[in-house]
């Protein structure tokens, strides 16, 4: 990292700290590399720096205050500082601080704050004796406990392992800034304050805590604060009333107030001035980047702020990034033909990460905690303050405001009505500029209320979104920001606004929920560029997923359709955004011009087929055919039902009679279903007929997004809920494909495909055969079918014996595997013939050899779901599927059965992977 100057006010310590790095980095002996100390040092103090003969032999010597010892490497530094310790005692040099440097290591003490062992070892060693040697004597009277404790008297401590790692990550310590705070430390060496900076301050606010009533109070006080916590920086007690102020830079500014208990003002008063805020601008640490941060400290200080707002910080890189993305596209001065108003600005990082190309900003946020933080932030920046921005509402009114609550005309009108007040108006057109909240607002109202995250929502913006749709709380923002830039169209010369906002995909692929607003917005909006980034890697949440930024212009068109086409930058880390932002549009865009930011556009918005489309029509009860739905089995209770003890068809000792809410099947059906753990629930037959009592259908759950590849599941018979019956050939097809295409690219998808629907693949006619036998292999190998019965009279009297039978079982000649699959996989279809083989021998073996054709009683599966709440014994069968039967070979250790499941997974792994080559290198699944 390169340091630019520094303030003209202050020495300039640019050549110098590049000489003090080649030492601290250099592996050469001291004498040789010695040289390189002193530029630092002298510029300290010119007059009274000495060195060598001057300094009685001493490395380095500033008369009346420092003294350096070097050494080659960092385990010789408890004799260097033995050895500085001694220039006193024979040589009688005067010095209050000690430093002992090192490669890699630099220790720094106050000659008043040693400890007393260390300080009697000095003042009795031998004056005759030359401090080198000394040094030695000294280190090997000094035990492990008196080496810890000279070592926590450092007031600065640096060694190599503090060097190691990612400084962006928390894991390591930038040389660049701790060479900084070493000159901080030695400019003003009679001042002792524990340094706050980029690793622990938000420990530290931690400590604050206790000084306040809410947490939330300690978080703003740090804030007003940090601008002016300097190493000089004091308290001010006003005696009359709650407040004090920080004073810093040795009197010359002073911050807000901050009200505290008088009952802490001397214990708050000590805390603060013992302790300062580590900035350097030379390196680019600035306050502001305190502020970058809030998103953490908040996030740690009340989770519950931060999880009900459903808010997630803008990266302070990704903002500069999105900037430089912008004005590329945008080809404009952004600055000079538009007014930007971010209405939900959060911690402030995106509109003041374009500090330096835009001119007056307006910031809004429902959260008055929020619009406190950015408007300290805006007030410490000179470009801020010169190019001018709005706050509204006023922070001294204590409140936000509400960007969705009221209609656009309204809020237009509160707006204007605030600049006013500072003789502006909106006389250009509007950028909006946001990363708005992304969370649903379908959840308790409570949680929403006590946290101040209730974004109510006006009409005139759920007429656009629809009511589903406006749940979503970015897109309730897009409706208004919609209905702004209407207006805004009829004023002359404000007419085209422009829109760039960071948000989920959803809407811009559109899924179905979408489809009605997208089609109004593109009436409105063109299109003109963005990109794609992945979500957590540039925000800390949970879940991996696209996050857009996306640039639009206002421009009505009664036809447009826009295609969303957008760069793929799912690729890039964190760290790759960490560059110097500061550098002029030529330099920067040199920066930005490599390999790394070269990317494909995709095309969020092509049409593809929707795999649900590819099943065929079933007819119902009255005859009519329809596409089949998807089956779920919970529902509510009937009037007659309600007061009864059991309802759902759970079996009568399961707790879930009483502990969900709904429903659950029928008490006293006589068909079967699974709960997601394998549990059977009574069913009763559905409309069209898809419940069997023979083993001559299979059931999937089938999720349709790319999101929730991992639920899929296959069945003997219907899941809890999405649930798909394949019945015949075709219907296996289409659904075991379905089913196939969800394993095998569960965790290797593409990440801007994470919030489209599973579309249907092109099967090359050639390799069609091919295909589905690899996908009915590895259904006969990836399944959760058993054989259970579900005992009469149970839960209710009157309940008849249901019989579950597995439909994949290649020993029964009546499965649906002996009837309908097993014909289409033949042994031109090689490893997929090959599992199935496999697989029929392992049933073969357990046949022969354990089994015997006959049932197998007390086999220690009775603690299984499918057993475990019935009176009868546990029991295996011929035909039990292949998850019980692993589980009894693990349990009994059936050594010939346990290698015929090795080979079988084996096989089974290379089946997946042969679909995977198919969908995504043959059928081109992902082009």
């Amino acid at each position: 990292m390169s340091i630019p100057s520094r303030s003209k006010s202050k020495t300039i310590f640019n050549e110098e700290i590049k000489q003090l790095k080649k030492y601290l980095y250099s592996e050469s002996n001291e004498d040789a590399k010695r040289p390189l100390l002193y530029p630092f040092f002298q510029k300290l103090n010119k007059e009274k720096f000495k060195i060598e003969s001057d300094a009685c032999g001493a490395d380095v010597y500033i008369e009346g205050q420092i003294i350096v010892e070097a050494k080659s490497h960092y385990s010789d530094w408890l004799d260097g500082f033995y050895q500085a310790l001694h220039y006193h005692k024979k040589h009688g040099l005067i010095y209050s601080v000690v430093v002992v440097i090192a490669h890699k290591f630099v220790g720094i003490w106050k000659v008043n704050q040693l400890p007393e062992y260390a300080v009697i070892l000095a003042h009795t060693s031998d004056a005759q004796k030359a401090p080198s040697t000394i040094g030695k004597e000294n280190t090997r009277k000094t035990a492990q406990p008196g080496r810890k404790e000279i070592r926590e008297a450092a007031i600065y401590w640096l060694e190599p392992k503090d060097l190691e790692g990612d400084y962006f990550a928390g894991e390591a310590k930038s040389i660049d800034y701790e060479i900084f705070e070493i000159l901080n430390i030695l400019r003003n060496s009679g001042v002792e304050r524990l340094q706050m900076n980029t690793r622990n301050f938000i420990d530290q606010i931690e400590l604050l805590k206790k000084y306040f009533e809410h947490p939330i109070d300690a978080v703003h006080a740090f804030y007003s604060m940090v601008a002016y916590w300097d190493i000089t920086s004091t308290v001010s007690i006003n005696e009359n009333s709650n407040q004090i102020c920080l004073v810093g830079f040795k009197g010359q500014k002073n911050s807000d107030q901050i009200s505290i208990n008088p009952l802490y003002f001397k214990e708050f008063k000590k805390f603060v001035e013992t302790r300062f805020i580590f900035t350097n601008e030379g390196s680019g640490l600035t306050v502001d980047y305190y502020f970058s941060r809030f998103d953490e400290v908040i996030s740690r200080i009340d989770p519950e702020y931060v999880k009900q707002h459903g808010i997630f910080f803008t990266d302070i890189n990704l903002s500069k990034f999105a900037l430089w993305y912008a004005k590329r596209a945008i080809d404009a001065e952004l600055d000079e033909q538009y007014i930007f108003f971010d209405p939900a600005g959060g911690s402030g990082n995106l509109i003041s990460s374009w500090r330096g190309r835009l001119k007056h900003k307006i910031i809004s946020e429902l959260q008055p905690d929020l619009l406190r933080i950015i408007e300290r932030r805006m007030k410490i920046d000179p470009w801020h303050i010169e190019t001018g921005f709005t706050i509204i509402p006023k922070t001294a009114d204590n409140e936000g405001l509400n960007f969705l609550d009221c209609d656009a005309a309204n809020y237009l009108s509160r707006l204007e009505k605030e600049l006013k007040l500072k003789n502006l108006s909106i006389d250009k057109p509007l950028a909006f500029l946001l990363n708005p909240p992304y969370k649903s607002t379908d959840e308790h109202e409570s949680a929403r209320e006590e946290t101040n995250s209730n974004y109510s929502i006006h009409p005139s913006i759920l007429e656009l979104t629809g009511e589903d749709a406006g749940k979503e709380r970015y897109l309730a923002f897009l409706g208004q920001i919609l209905n702004i830039s209407k207006l805004k169209a009829q004023v002359d010369g404000t007419a085209e606004s422009l829109v760039l906002i960071f948000t989920p995909t959803s809407w811009l692929i559109p899924r179905p929920t979408y489809v009605a607003f997208r089609k109004e917005w593109d009436r409105h909006f063109d299109y003109l560029d963005g990109f794609i980034i992945t979500s957590n890697e540039f925000f800390k949440l949970q879940g991996k997923w696209p996050l857009a930024f996306t640039i639009w212009k206002y421009n009505r068109d009664e036809t447009r359709t826009n295609q969303v086409s957008v760069k793929n930058f799912t690729h890039l880390k964190r760290d790759e955004l960490k560059i110097n932002w500061s550098l002029d549009e030529e330099e920067l865009f040199l920066v930005l011009s490599n390999g790394r930011f070269d990317s494909e556009k995709i095309n969020l918005g092509i049409d593809r087929s929707n795999i649900r489309s590819t099943i065929p029509f079933l007819l119902d009860k009255s005859g009519n055919n329809h596409a089949q739905p998807r089956y779920n089995f919970y529902r509510t209770a009937t009037i007659e039902e309600k007061n009864k003890k059991y309802i759902s068809g759970f079996p009568q000792n399961d707790p879930r009679h009483v502990q969900l809410k709904a429903i659950y099947g029928y008490c006293n059906g006589d068909q079967i279903g699974f709960m997601d753990d394998l549990t059977p629930v009574r069913l009763k037959q559905e409309s069209f007929n898809r419940h069997s009592f023979y083993p001559d259908n299979i059931w999937f759950r089938l999720d349709l997004s790319f999101i929730d590849v991992n639920k899929s599941k296959c069945f003997c018979k219907p899941p809890d809920q999405k649930g798909y019956c394949a019945y015949d050939l075709t219907s296996s097809k289409s659904l075991i494909t379905w089913f196939c295409i969800t394993k095998v690219i569960n965790g290797k998808y593409p990440t801007w495909a994470n919030q489209s629907d599973i579309w249907a693949p092109d099967i090359k006619p050639e390799s069609a055969s091919y295909w589905y036998a690899l996908c009915f292999a590895f259904v006969l190998a990836e399944n959760r079918c058993v054989v259970t019965t579900f005992e009469k009279d149970n839960p209710v009297a009157g309940a008849p014996e249901v019989f579950v039978d597995n439909p994949l079982c290649p020993a029964n000649r009546e499965s649906f595997w002996s009837t309908t699959l097993d014909r289409e996989v033949s042994s031109e279809h090689g490893v997929a013939f090959e599992l199935v083989e496999k697989i029929k021998l392992l049933y073969k073996t357990w046949n022969l050899n354990y089994c015997k054709g006959q049932y197998l009683r007390n086999v220690g599966l009775k603690e299984e779901p499918y057993f475990r709440y019935f009176d009868y014994e546990d029991y295996l069968t011929p035909c039990s599927g292949l998850i019980q039967l692993r589980k009894y070979t693990e349990k009994e250790g059936l050594h010939d059965m346990h290698q015929l499941f090795a080979e079988v997974q084996e096989l089974t792994k290379k089946v997946r992977e042969e679909l995977y080559r198919l969908l995504v290198e043959e059928f081109r699944y992902f082009e």
